[in-house]
């Protein structure tokens, strides 16, 4: 824990300095994104002075098939989510509504999570133009991949095609969505997060431990998830990210007696992002504690390429491997911006070990 507190340290010193050297004001669009007041500038529907709406529909069409017992007979289907977004400016007091609705299919989690209809509320108070403090349900920090899929670099997520054993509840796949209170900084330089949720990792209520005898319940409003997290443009186009979460867990004990153990969920993620030009290239690193025992990591690797304006192209590996049980995932992506407001996506995945493959197809129409 030193250690890591040691380097996010260091980032904050290397975030300011670099700050001074470049002159950044309070404008980011050219700078890290962590910690920043994204209401206020935000493109939307105008729907008076202070109210802004946005939102897209995304459809996808996918097949997949498993030479291994797991999934025998493969399965397809077509999965639709919708999400709309209003964006309230009063500054220095700016708030966001996020609703989504759509499909979720357990053989394809990796294309579309499950989610509420209320997938965002939250409030947002500035101190300043860079300093922020909000509240309500948000996006947690850590992760490469964006929450939303109109902000990727491929249809899935990286590590939710993997295939584990049944280990596959306790990958950290990305952001997801969490009550709590937040305190935020961003000069365009450097970002800094520090954030106190009644839960952080969004697991399901009823988990087993190793042996399978006992039935573990995590208690979402008794305990603290607190995240930490720093990202630092150290020189043009190259950013650093780190960051930190945990939380308590309470469950029953094996003996089923009813009496409740206690244990320190916890994560560990940092990621490398350069973008020379038309070329974007990223590393990912997570390691990760889950009670009972549960330790595991995963990584990715990711280069996307634009072509032209309407084209770029992305290609994607991705290791996971929890308590012996690994998977490596392979993606090659097609992205196309047919308009301003029509994005159409390709992907194929494959799963090895698994000998798994899907194919998705796509459609975005974005307002």
């Amino acid at each position: 824990m030193k250690k890591i507190l040691s380097l996010l340290l260091s980032l904050s010193f290397a975030g300011s300095t670099f700050a001074q050297m470049s002159g950044y004001g309070s404008s980011h669009n050219d700078g890290v994104g962590l910690g920043a007041n994204e209401t206020t500038g935000a493109h939307g529907i105008a729907l008076g002075n202070a109210v802004k709406m946005r939102g897209y529909l995304s459809t996808i069409v996918h097949r997949g098939y498993a030479h291994s017992s797991n999934d025998k007979n493969g399965f397809d289907g077509t999965l639709i989510n919708a999400d709309t977004d209003f964006l309230i400016d009063f500054s220095p007091i700016t708030a966001e509504i996020h609703l989504s609705l759509g499909d979720t299919d357990e053989n394809s989690k990796a294309i579309i999570p499950s989610s509420d209809l209320l997938e965002q509320a939250f409030g947002r108070y500035s101190f300043t133009s860079d300093m922020h403090l909000t509240f309500g349900r948000q996006a947690t920090v850590l992760g490469f991949d964006s929450d939303e899929p109109t902000n990727r670099y491929a249809i899935t997520r990286a590590y939710q095609s993997a295939v584990l054993g049944g280990h596959e509840k306790y990958i950290t796949s990305g952001k997801n969505y969490v009550d709590g209170i937040r305190f935020n900084y961003n000069n365009g330089t450097f970002g800094f997060v520090f954030g106190l949720h009644d839960t952080y990792f969004n697991r399901s209520n009823n988990r087993s431990n190793n042996d399978g005898n006992s039935s573990h319940q995590s208690e979402l409003n008794d305990g603290l998830g607190v995240d930490l997290a720093a990202s630092v443009l150290l020189f043009d186009g190259f950013e650093a990210r780190l960051g930190i979460a945990t939380e308590e867990v309470k469950f029953e004990n094996a003996a089923g007696s009813g009496n409740l153990e206690s244990d320190i969920d916890h994560q560990f993620n940092i990621a490398l992002i350069w973008k020379p030009g038309p070329l974007t290239l990223a590393w990912e690193l997570d390691t990760f504690h889950r009670s009972n025992d549960i330790n595991g990591w995963n990584s990715m690797l990711l280069a996307n390429y634009a072509f032209t304006d309407f084209l770029s192209a992305t290609l994607r590996y991705a290791h996971v491997d929890i308590e012996e049980q690994r998977s490596d995932i392979y993606t090659l992506a097609m992205l196309m911006a047919v308009s301003d407001h029509f994005d159409l996506n390709v992907e194929y995945n494959r799963v090895e070990g698994d000998d798994l493959n899907q194919f998705a197809v796509q459609g975005i129409v974005s307002y």
